[in-house]
């Protein structure tokens, strides 16, 4: 009888062990292809902005004309990698109707590359960067990382708008970003070991506001290159 229930004890510890040891491997699964799609996050607003910054820096001319075949070789790093983000991010249960809109938008890129659309390119680079914290928001807790993407997006957006002189909508977005900076600070521990951030933050967005609201488009685009290449 007690040779029984000692085998009895001892298939219920298996069980338990075996049970512990497979949530402990999903959620090893699950963190691993979190770290995966963070990294590939950053590989797509890395590459975007690139593709940003080198039109507003007019890297792109040759000849006073845009090299359209050196955007395309930048809009490919960002397409031939597209298939595997999809998979992962629909690892992390992301739904397939946010899925097609990230690989709609990069057709988009190719479609204005194609047809040489120079505001339809930035157009679509802003609205890809836009979808990324919308992504994290949806599997991270990081949401200081999450925050800072949005700010972006916006500085982002209001840079093209008035690199295409529509000034109302450039600065109705820059009022957004300050409205989203104001709750940033609601974030008391983010602020505590982040207060140069914060500030600096401030005052990149000031500036870049400021030339705004003055129609200066080409410090407007300083500005922004500022903000962008300082704020992490």
């Amino acid at each position: 009888m007690k040779k029984n229930k000692s085998i009895l004890y001892l298939s219920i510890l298996l069980c338990i062990v075996f049970l512990f040891s497979g949530c402990s491997n999903n959620v090893s699964e699950k963190e691993n292809i979190e770290k995966k799609v963070n990294e590939e996050i950053d590989y797509l607003q890395n590459n975007i902005i690139s593709i940003i910054n080198k039109n507003i820096k007019g890297e792109y001319i040759i000849d006073e004309k845009i090299n359209w075949y050196e955007v395309e070789n930048d809009i490919n790093s960002i397409s031939n990698i597209l298939d595997t983000i999809l998979l992962d991010l629909a690892e992390l249960d992301i739904e397939d109707k946010d899925l097609a809109n990230l690989r709609n938008e990069v057709n988009n890129l190719i479609i204005a590359t194609a047809e040489e659309d120079e505001l339809k390119l930035l157009n679509s680079c802003s609205y890809l960067y836009s979808l990324l914290p919308n992504y994290m928001e949806k599997y991270s807790k990081d949401i200081n990382k999450i925050d800072i993407l949005k700010l972006k997006s916006y500085v982002i957006t209001s840079m093209i708008e008035a690199n295409s002189l529509n000034w109302k909508q450039s600065l109705e977005t820059i009022d957004i970003a300050e409205s989203y900076y104001n709750e940033m600070l609601n974030n008391l521990h983010y602020i505590q070991e982040n207060s140069y951030n914060m500030n600096k933050i401030y005052v990149l967005l000031e500036e870049l506001k400021n030339v705004v609201e003055k129609q200066e488009v080409e410090l407007c685009k300083v500005k922004y290159i500022n903000f962008i290449e300082k704020i992490s």
